[in-house]
């Protein structure tokens, strides 16, 4: 009964945030009418993209009713408060302001990428999983479709494959993606619609990645391995700048238990951190050049304390 009360108030959430999504562009096209001439593209151009809102909203919700509840992780580790930093504030404030500006902005673009997928590649253009944003909180997480459609087949054997203790990377040039997934992955298009679980689920731009269960009973075992998750789980953070495949799973974990460690600790900013973590990564989307792993220690030094060192 609980667990039905909770899909209910999810799904009242998301169909709130449907309507506040749709008063945006709403009034965005407003405000360009007084300014400019109105044509008629401009008119579908609006229309299209609430419906494209309102079909994102439909499949949270019917994601949302339908899903089994998630099993949860087995761990008795809690972490203390987080004291009050503007620091912080300030990335809560960014990551709501930009995110609802970006799906108003990218709705024509997320649209035509929805059309392309379908013309392209088939049914279905969207692909949903159950990732773990902390220590025993999962939620739905909704992308654009990037591989095959039975890309899960044991005949592609991507576990044994790619599976690094706890980390799947499967690299680009694997043959379950299709030519136009490769695409949305470099430009990390494909992370777009991740923006409704920053207004839904308080995850944010920058963080560590959220993960499915089976990535996590591997992590387990690493001592501290629940470190990583002492922060809001983003959509990019250090260790996609770096590169999934240039580090070892131990110097990943290490990685995104520091960033964590930075914004929980009360001396460290993690905003500016965020913003080196921004800039990278739209210099990884332009140029294809990760970041060292001797830049990504720099950043975490510079924007914190000799304390951030230590993990969680």
């Amino acid at each position: 009964m609980n667990d039905t009360v909770r899909k209910l108030a999810r799904g009242a959430g998301i169909l709130v945030l449907f309507v506040l999504l749709s008063a945006a562009v709403y009034f965005s096209r407003q405000l360009m009418a007084s300014y400019l001439v109105a044509h008629s593209w401009e008119h579908y151009l609006v229309r299209a993209a609430v419906g494209f809102t309102g079909l994102i909203v439909t499949t949270l919700l019917i994601q949302n009713i339908t899903a089994r509840s998630p099993v949860e992780v087995s761990s008795d580790y809690t972490f203390p408060s987080v004291p009050f930093k503007w620091s912080n504030l300030a990335k809560r404030v960014v990551d709501l302001l930009l995110s609802i500006a970006l799906l108003v902005v990218l709705s024509p673009v997320l649209i035509i990428v929805t059309v392309l997928i379908f013309i392209l590649e088939g049914s279905p253009a969207f692909y949903i999983s159950q990732r773990y944003i902390s220590v025993g909180h999962c939620v739905s997480v909704l992308k654009f479709r990037t591989m095959v459609r039975d890309a899960r087949s044991p005949k592609y054997r991507l576990r044994e494959r790619f599976m690094r203790n706890g980390f799947l990377d499967i690299p680009l040039d694997c043959e379950v993606y299709t030519p136009f997934g490769r695409l949305l992955e470099r430009t990390q298009m494909v992370e777009t619609l991740q923006l409704f679980n920053i207004l839904l689920h308080r995850m944010s731009l920058i963080g560590n990645r959220p993960l499915p269960l089976d990535n996590i009973e591997l992590l387990e075992q690493f001592k501290g391995w629940h470190g990583r998750f002492a922060s809001p789980a983003g959509i990019t953070g250090l260790s996609q700048v770096v590169g999934k495949l240039n580090q070892s799973p131990e110097d990943r974990l290490s990685l995104e238990s520091r960033y964590s460690a930075l914004y929980r600790n009360p001396k460290a900013n993690i905003f500016r951190c965020d913003l080196y973590i921004a800039f990278y990564t739209l210099r990884l989307v332009l140029t294809g050049k990760a970041l060292s792993g001797t830049e990504a220690d720099r950043i975490l030094r510079i924007s914190g304390s000799p304390e951030c060192d230590r993990n969680i």
